[in-house]
């Protein structure tokens, strides 16, 4: 799907050097201030379109579903305006190649999510494509990122060299090596399935494999099961879990090229062959070491920047307008 960043063109108002104004009710709807801090301020616009692209849109303040909408976004929304009137403090600013660049990432990551999908389609279809399905134009888009992009600049200033030590990549690899770096045994497996009252023919033709019959052959001549019998019985691999007890029994209990059956499952009698046994491996840590960096450098600069955005807000003396301040 279709990145889209929450706000379009929001024009900063900066103050350097002045307390913040108060936050004002009694002024036009979109444009009433919820939020005040030194530099900025957060507007009732800019609150709706955040709910509404967050799933809140359309509630009245009297609803129940509002105060958790508060809740939820203003943290949020602060902090992203914080952020922005940093950038545009401190001159971190946005280039038309800084766009391009984004809109190519964009592109591919499109493109790549498509392909996995099972789409056969381009960057280029997949992307225009996204466009039309979010009712969005490119020249949106890039004003979107052209708005958005100071904030992750500011991250990458402020929280991008936290880095995870050797030590925690190694202690995270020892704790989620089963869980995420381990594929358990599998069973390749083919089969020939028979209804429910054929359990003498399926006798029959497990003594023909065992006579040499070809077992695709057989399967398409024979199996009840429509969707394997075209691909001559063939199941693919299972790991333990998948399938019925008594087939995968049957299965994990074989030796690999052995003929076994006729085993009486809820769907009918199965003939079956296991034609590859793979057994469990675990990747080392080489081969996974930078995916594992990549992930706890992020966790680390998002607490990183967590931080700095709390001290930020102390700083700059946020103030809210009764009914918007988070607890």
């Amino acid at each position: 799907m279709l990145y889209v960043t929450l706000f379009l063109a929001v024009v900063l108002l900066v103050s350097l050097g002045c307390d913040p104004a108060e936050p004002q009710a009694n002024v036009d709807s979109e444009a009433k201030k919820i939020a005040t801090f030194d530099g900025g301020d957060v507007t009732q616009g800019e609150f709706d379109e955040f709910a509404e692209q967050s799933g809140f849109g359309g509630m009245s303040e009297d609803d129940p579903q509002y105060k958790a909408a508060v809740q939820q976004i203003m943290p949020q929304l602060v902090g992203i305006e914080i952020t922005k009137a940093y950038a545009a403090e401190h001159n971190i600013t946005v280039s038309d190649e800084d766009v391009d660049q984004e809109l190519a990432k964009i592109k591919g990551q499109v493109g790549e999510q498509a392909r996995s999908s099972g789409q056969d389609l381009s960057d280029q279809e997949a992307y225009e494509q996204a466009l039309k399905q979010n009712n969005i134009t490119e020249e949106e888009l890039r004003d979107d990122i052209q708005d958005n992009l100071p904030v992750q600049k500011v991250q990458e200033k402020v929280a991008g060299n936290a880095e995870p030590s050797d030590a925690e990549i190694q202690a995270y690899y020892d704790e989620n090596k089963e869980a995420q770096f381990t594929t358990p045994e599998q069973r390749c497996v083919r089969h020939i399935l028979f209804n429910k009252d054929q359990e003498q023919k399926a006798e029959d033709v497990k003594q023909q494999l065992e006579e040499g019959g070809d077992f695709a052959e057989l399967a398409k001549e024979n199996s009840q099961d429509p969707g394997s019998a075209e691909k001559g019985g063939d199941l693919g691999c299972l790991g333990e879990g998948e399938t019925v007890p008594d087939f995968e029994e049957a299965a994990f209990g074989a030796e690999q090229g052995e003929i076994v059956g006729p085993v009486q499952t809820q769907f009918g009698y199965h003939v079956l062959e296991v034609t590859e046994i793979k057994p469990k491996q675990t990747r080392p840590l080489s081969e996974v070491e930078s995916q594992i960096r990549a992930q706890l450098a992020t966790e680390k600069q998002s607490t990183e920047f967590t931080k700095w955005l709390d001290e930020q807000k102390k700083q700059r003396d946020v103030k809210y307008l009764e009914g918007y301040k988070p607890a």
